[in-house]
């Protein structure tokens, strides 16, 4: 549009008046819903950012109630049908003693009273294990490594179509008290996902100090999984294995990382600084 320039005291025509503020108009209404839209974006995005940490809050709290659940399942289970059914067995094995006693059966009752202590042996080992389970003794009495030796035992006595390649390379000294258990949990946890999901014949564990930080890796050549599927798609009672760790390493001052691929296998690497 041409419009003539306008002198010092001039008044424009009323025609190019009316075009300027017509034009100045739509100019400032567009700029106001730039303005308004960039805040209302920004508002969506802070809500969502906002709201974001409380889903993951309430998620991560609704997981932690259902570990809760399924660890105290499994403590009655063990009680029941392995303490529980022990313990029933000596009473009826207490009774039949008592029965024979009482018919002066001697050689009868000093034979079932054999039988009875070889049952009492079986279940104090029952009784160690569960304990074991819960907290192991050996992890206050003889420290991170020799209860990650037994374990490994145990472990292997169990699952003989899987194999444990461990490269404990550190010193006990070297391991702060605060961490044995974290690293224990993580652990058990770790293999135990492997053996119920991997479908692996082979892992490798790895426990090394370098640079004032300790380093532990757990590795296996199972099936893996996709983590963009894991992330976008975690049902409650999936993936509870996953979080408990990563919660675990954070909750005690580490850094976790995951790394896994369809028919990959799967990595997960916790460190801890110790310096």
């Amino acid at each position: 549009m041409h419009t003539e320039s306008i002198g010092k005291g001039q008044q424009p025509c009323p025609l190019v008046a009316q075009a300027m503020s017509a034009e100045a108009a739509e100019q400032a209404i567009c700029a106001f819903c730039a303005v308004t839209g960039e805040q209302v974006d920004g508002s969506e995005a802070m809500n969502e950012a906002l709201c974001a940490p409380q889903n993951e809050l309430r998620r991560l709290s609704s997981q932690i109630l259902t570990i809760q659940e399924n660890e105290r399942k499994r403590i009655a289970t063990d009680l029941h049908d392995g303490l529980g059914q022990s313990l029933t067995l000596i009473r009826l094995g207490l009774e039949e003693c008592s029965a024979l006693l009482a018919a002066n059966l001697l050689s009868e009752a000093e034979e079932a009273l054999q039988q009875l202590r070889l049952k009492v042996k079986d279940t104090f080992c029952e009784l160690r294990r569960v304990a074991m389970d819960l907290r192991p003794s050996t992890l206050d009495d003889l420290g991170i490594l020799a209860t990650l030796s037994w374990f490994f035992r145990e472990f292997e006595n169990a699952c003989h179509g899987i194999k444990i390649e461990k490269h404990l390379l550190v010193q006990e000294s070297s391991i702060p008290i605060r961490l044995k258990i974290s690293i224990f949990r993580i652990l058990q946890e770790a293999i135990c996902n492997i053996v119920k999901h991997a479908k692996a014949d082979h892992i490798r564990v790895s426990l090394i100090k370098s640079d004032d930080t300790l380093h532990l890796s757990i590795e296996d050549n199972g099936q893996g999984f996709d983590q963009a599927e894991l992330v976008n798609y975690c049902p409650l009672g999936k993936g509870l294995g996953l979080v408990s760790m990563k919660e675990r390493a954070i909750i005690s001052g580490g850094t976790y990382r995951i790394d896994s691929a369809v028919s990959k296998g799967t990595r997960i690497y916790v460190s801890w600084p110790c310096g």
